[in-house]
């Protein structure tokens, strides 16, 4: 019985470990990636077109984003 106590306690210290560490982590992220040298840069998003589509008997109208065109590699 002691010996399960004492595992459910270690689990316990080790989470509550783990979890202090990621959390102070988080709160340093930008401190991190700004010495790593690494920007977080923010993602270039299609224009999105709306359209009409026919689905079910009825009109709806969807929002899709405009295919870019893509060539194969040489």
């Amino acid at each position: 019985m002691v010996h399960v106590l004492a595992s459910i306690g270690f689990s316990l210290v080790a989470l509550a470990t783990l979890s202090f560490i990621l959390l102070m982590l988080a709160a340093s992220r930008d401190a991190i990636l700004q010495a790593l040298g690494a920007e977080m840069a923010p993602m270039a998003h299609a224009p999105r077109h709306v359209v009409r589509v026919r689905t079910a008997g009825r009109w709806q109208a969807a929002q899709t984003v405009a295919a870019q065109p893509k060539r194969a590699a040489a």
